[in-house]
C-alpha cells in the first residue's frame, strides 16, 4: 500500500492489542468465543448490559460485539461511533445454533455414514468459526484507525449460516464445476478433485492425508512406493483417469500404504516429494515437535498458532 504525504498516514503498522478495548453484549456461544480469543490476544474487554450502554459509556472502544440473539430495543435509533459487530449462532435475523447452521447451509449432507442420517459439525465448530471471524473484525478496526485516523460507524453482520455455505459451495462442485458429487463418501475425497488420489487413507498404525494435484504428485507417490509392479501399467499412470473410476486402483494403493507405519510414509514422501503426511493426535504431534515451544499453556491448553509481540510505551 502507498502511502502519500497528503493522506497523512502513519508508517507505524504494529498493533499493541494491550491498549485496545472491545465491548461485548449479550453471550451467545459465537460472541463468547470471540470474546475469549480478544482477551487470549490481549485486548481489553467490557461485558455491557445492552448496546445502548455500550454507545453511551464506551466511546473508546475500537468496536462492539454482540450477540445476535440480543433482544435489543428501539435499534434502528441507536447512533454509534464505532463499529457493531453482530455475531449469530444460526443465521442473520434468526435464533438457533450452529447444528442448524450445518443443516441450511448443506454442510450436513457430507457428514455422517452414507447410509445413514445426515450429521452436523461438532464441538461447536460453526460457533467457533464465527467468534473467529468476530475476533478479527474486531482487531481490524485497530489498523482501519491506524491507517486512516477515522472510524466509520458500521453494522456487520455474520452467522455459522453464511459461513457455511460459503465453505459448502467452495467445496460442493467438482473438477466439471457441476454439484451431484457433493455426497458423503468416507475417508476419501469426493472425486478425488479430479486427480487420484485425495483423502484420508489408512495405514499400518493410523492414518495419512494424500493430496494429489497433479501427474508429478502421483509419480512421487509411486516412487515413495518403490514403484510397485502394478504402477508400471499405463492404465495406472493417469491420475486424471483413476479419478473417475478408482475402483481398480484403489485396493492397490491401499495395499501399499497397509505396509508401512505413519512416520515411515512421512519419511518416503520427504525424500520423493509425495504429497503425503500422517494424521497426527495431540499427544504424538507433541512427541514429534510439530509445535512450537510454549505452544501450550501450564495447564496443557493450545496455545494461539502464532505469537504476539508488543512494544513497551
Amino acid at each position: 500500500m502507498s502511502q502519500k504525504s497528503d493522506h497523512n498516514l502513519s508508517s507505524d503498522r504494529s498493533v499493541h492489542l494491550a491498549d485496545e478495548c472491545f465491548a461485548i453484549v449479550g453471550a451467545n456461544r459465537s460472541v463468547l468465543y470471540a470474546a475469549l480469543w480478544l482477551k487470549n490476544s490481549g485486548a481489553k474487554l467490557a461485558g455491557v448490559a445492552s448496546l445502548n450502554e455500550a454507545v453511551s459509556d464506551f466511546q473508546e472502544v475500537d468496536a462492539i460485539l454482540v450477540s445476535g440473539d440480543t433482544n435489543i430495543k428501539n435499534q434502528q435509533k441507536i447512533k454509534s461511533n464505532v463499529p457493531v459487530i453482530y455475531l449469530w449462532d444460526y443465521e442473520v435475523g434468526k435464533s438457533g445454533i450452529g447444528v442448524f447452521a450445518s443443516a441450511v447451509s448443506g454442510v450436513s449432507s457430507v457428514i455422517g455414514n452414507a447410509d445413514g442420517p445426515p450429521g452436523y459439525l461438532p464441538d461447536y465448530i460453526p460457533e467457533q468459526w464465527v467468534g473467529i471471524f468476530g475476533a478479527n473484525l474486531a482487531i481490524s478496526q485497530v489498523f482501519q484507525r491506524k491507517l486512516s485516523n477515522v472510524q466509520n460507524a458500521t453494522r456487520i453482520d455474520i452467522s455459522a449460516a453464511d459461513v457455511l455455505r460459503a465453505f459448502a459451495e467452495q467445496n460442493s462442485g467438482n473438477h466439471a464445476g457441476v454439484s451431484y458429487g457433493w455426497r458423503r463418501n468416507g475417508l476419501t475425497a469426493v472425486e478425488h478433485g479430479g486427480v487420484f488420489p485425495q483423502g484420508f487413507f489408512r495405514c499400518k498404525d493410523g492414518h495419512v492425508a494424500v493430496q494429489a494435484r497433479s501427474r508429478q504428485d502421483w509419480s512421487a507417490i509411486l516412487a515413495a512406493f518403490g514403484n510397485p509392479e502394478w504402477s508400471r501399467n499405463l492404465e495406472m499412470q493417469n491420475p486424471f483417469k483413476l479419478s473417475e473410476d478408482d475402483t481398480v486402483v484403489l485396493p492397490l494403493f491401499q495395499s501399499e500404504l497397509d505396509k508401512l507405519k505413519k512416520l515411515e510414509i512421512l519419511n518416503l514422501a520427504t525424500e520423493t516429494g509425495a504429497p503425503m503426511a500422517p494424521v497426527l493426535t495431540i499427544d504424538e504431534a507433541v512427541r514429534e515437535k510439530v509445535f512450537r515451544p510454549g505452544f501450550f499453556d501450564e495447564k496443557g491448553n493450545l496455545g494461539w498458532p502464532f505469537q504476539f509481540n508488543r512494544k513497551a510505551h
